[in-house]
C-alpha cells in the first residue's frame, strides 16, 4: 500500500514538472521615471528613451480630472503645450500659439447647437472658464497663456479664443 502511494506521489511530481506554469509571466513595466530640469527621462534598454515635458503631464492630469469630475456633462477636450508655434497653422493669420497652451474643445454633447451668435460666444466663454480652473496651475493668466479652438460635433470649427477675446470662425 505504501509503495502505491509513493509511486503516485512520484508520478504526480514528475507530471507537474512538465506542465507549464499557469499564470506565470513577466510584466514589462514602463521606464522608471525621474524628474530633472523640467523633463522626465531615463534610459532603459527595454524601452526607447522617453522625454516628456512636465507641463504635458500636468495637462494630461488636468484633462483626466475634468472628465472624472464632470462624468455626465463633460466636453471632449485636449490640452497641448506649444513651445515653438507648431499649432499656428490651425488658426487664422495673426494668431500666435508659441509658448501658449492650446486647448481644443469638441462639442460631443450638442451644447453649441442652435445657438445665436452672442449666445454661442457666451457658451464658449462658460466652457473655457470651467476648463481654465483645471489648468490654472500651469496657465497663470487665461488671456495671455491660452489659445483655444471650439469645434462642432462634426468637427467643424465654430470659433476660437485668443488674447482674451472670443471670435466666431470665419469672422
Amino acid at each position: 500500500m505504501g509503495g502505491k502511494k509513493l509511486l503516485a506521489a512520484f508520478l504526480l511530481s514528475v507530471g507537474l514538472c512538465f506542465m507549464p506554469a499557469l499564470g506565470h509571466g513577466e510584466v514589462l513595466l514602463g521606464p522608471k521615471i525621474t524628474v530633472g530640469e523640467g523633463l522626465i527621462y531615463e534610459k532603459n534598454p527595454l524601452w526607447p528613451e522617453v522625454k516628456v515635458m512636465y507641463t504635458n503631464i500636468i495637462l494630461l492630469h488636468a484633462r483626466v480630472n475634468y472628465i472624472m469630475k464632470n462624468p455626465t456633462n463633460f466636453l471632449q477636450v485636449d490640452f497641448y503645450y506649444d513651445p515653438d508655434g507648431r499649432f499656428e497653422y490651425d488658426f487664422p493669420e495673426g494668431v500666435n500659439t508659441k509658448g501658449k497652451i492650446y486647448v481644443t474643445i469638441y462639442d460631443n454633447r450638442n451644447a453649441f447647437i442652435g445657438e445665436l451668435t452672442v449666445a454661442l460666444l457666451e457658451q464658449f466663454k462658460v466652457a473655457l472658464e470651467v476648463l481654465y480652473t483645471y489648468i490654472s496651475i500651469v496657465a497663470t493668466d487665461m488671456n495671455t497663456d491660452i489659445v483655444a479652438k471650439f469645434y462642432s460635433k462634426g468637427e467643424i470649427p465654430l470659433g476660437y479664443f485668443y488674447q482674451g477675446e472670443y471670435h466666431l470662425w470665419g469672422e
